[in-house]
Parts: C-alpha cells; structure tokens; sequence
C-alpha cells in the first residue's frame, strides 16, 4: 500500500470511531421512562433494622406450639 492509501484508511478508521463513540454516546443518553411498578421495586432498600420484628419471631429454645394433639 502506498502512503497515500494508508493516510485513506487512518482517516477513515478515525471517522468511523469517532462515530461510533458519538453514536454510543447519544444512545446512552436517550431517555426511557420506567412504569411507576418497576420503579417502586428497583427503590434501594432502608437501612434500618427493624428490631420489633425480632420479638414477634420465637427464639429457638422456646417450644412451638403445634395444633395436633400430642401422642402418648
């Protein structure tokens, strides 16, 4: 290849990456709205640790209520 055809094909390699990131770019900064649904799910969870839960919950050493009868 001549220097003139290298010089062609740098050119052309640089325009198609530069529209390339362009493009990319412009995709990415496209706006998509998200149903309200999906939103609520996606919503980053509380960090508060709610211990009222951990009293409702039976500690391992209490016996546990059964509603069979209990065999002889």
């Amino acid at each position: 290849m001549t220097r003139k055809g290298w010089l062609i094909a740098t050119i052309l390699t640089f325009i198609t990456i530069c529209a390339w990131v362009i493009f990319d770019i412009l995709h990415t900064r496209s706006k998509v709205e998200i149903p309200a649904k999906t939103q609520e799910a996606i919503e980053p969870i509380s960090p508060e640790f709610n211990t009222r839960v951990l009293d409702l919950v039976p500690s391992p050493s209490e016996p546990q209520a059964t509603s069979s009868a209990s065999k002889p």
